[in-house]
C-alpha cells in the first residue's frame, strides 16, 4: 500500500494531496513549517512512498 504525497508550498501554508492506488484519499493544508508538515504526513499517510513538491524558492528550505 504505497501512498504518494504532493506539496504545493507557499510562504504561509502548504497544500497537501495524498494519493493511493491512483485516487486522492486526502487533501488539506497546514502551516508551512517542516515539523507541522511532517506530523500531518505521518498521521495522514503512514505508508508514504514518495513525497514530491513544486520547485521554487521555498522548495529548497523543505528539502
Amino acid at each position: 500500500m504505497k501512498q504518494y504525497i504532493g506539496l504545493d508550498v507557499s510562504i504561509k501554508e502548504t497544500a497537501i494531496s495524498i494519493r493511493q492506488d491512483g485516487k486522492r484519499i486526502w487533501r488539506g493544508k497546514c502551516a508551512s513549517d517542516p515539523q507541522l508538515l511532517a506530523a500531518v504526513i505521518r498521521k495522514r499517510a503512514p505508508y508514504a512512498w514518495r513525497v514530491v513538491f513544486e520547485t521554487g524558492p521555498l522548495s529548497v528550505w523543505f528539502y
